[in-house]
């Protein structure tokens, strides 16, 4: 089942063209690496697909959902979309446990509720132990985790991931990569972008974007990165 699709997706940026007429299809269970260089393209592709932004032309549909009649687009990407952002975007104010449970509580959960899925998530992903602390007490990986975390809370069943290891040594990004790809095993479709082929082994396609078109595809997993 196709979770989400791009389908002719133009992207303008003023005279600034990002993307040109991209389509793109993830399915349930499948690990899509985007890779590419500085400004092809990637991150715009991301914003797209999880409706942090519209396309200029073409569609963006998920599970079945067309974006562009979606009013209400806040509320669908809680429901239905994670993101893991490059700068993580964690609240300073709030604990990690709260970070985790935002989403939840936004969508109508009860605090308490919303902790126990909180937790159960935080657990899932190593981090139960700094579950009461607050970003700036934890290291790169412990927020690394927290922020995938609020990304996995709830039944969402796509997961955008934008260089989700790229502050984090080799052994913590074969972590992270693990619990992306245990994920998606369990059913969810999952859109990484990277720079590194050690990471991109993990996926079942790698996507090369190159000036806002896609310039290869190919299936690439490698049994040996896992």
């Amino acid at each position: 089942m196709t979770v989400v699709e791009l389908r002719d997706v133009t992207r303008e940026h003023g005279r600034v063209h990002a993307l040109k007429g991209v389509s793109l299809e993830v399915a349930a269970g499948e690990l899509v690496a985007v890779m590419g260089p500085s400004g092809s393209g990637k991150s715009t592709l991301l914003n797209l697909a999880g409706g942090l932004d519209r396309p200029t032309s073409g569609s963006v549909t998920i599970e079945g959902v067309d974006l562009a009649g979606v009013k209400d687009l806040a509320a669908l990407r809680r429901t239905r979309v994670g993101y893991v952002f490059q700068d993580l975007n964690l609240i300073p104010s709030l604990t990690a446990a709260e970070n985790v449970m935002l989403p939840r509580e936004l969508d109508g959960s009860r605090s308490r509720q919303a902790r126990a899925q909180a937790l159960a998530v935080l657990a899932e992903v190593g981090a139960e132990e700094v579950a009461d602390r607050f970003p700036e007490e934890l290291s790169g990986g412990q927020r690394q985790r927290v922020a995938i975390a609020r990304a996995l809370v709830g039944e969402r069943r796509l997961l955008l991931a934008d260089e989700p290891t790229g502050a984090l040594d080799t052994a913590t990004g074969d972590e992270i990569l693990q619990l992306l790809r245990a994920r998606c095993d369990d059913g969810a479709a999952v859109l990484l972008v990277t720079h590194e082929p050690r990471y991109a082994a993990w996926a079942d396609r790698v996507v090369y974007l190159r000036d806002g078109l896609i310039a290869e595809a190919s299936a690439v997993r490698l049994e040996s990165a896992r």
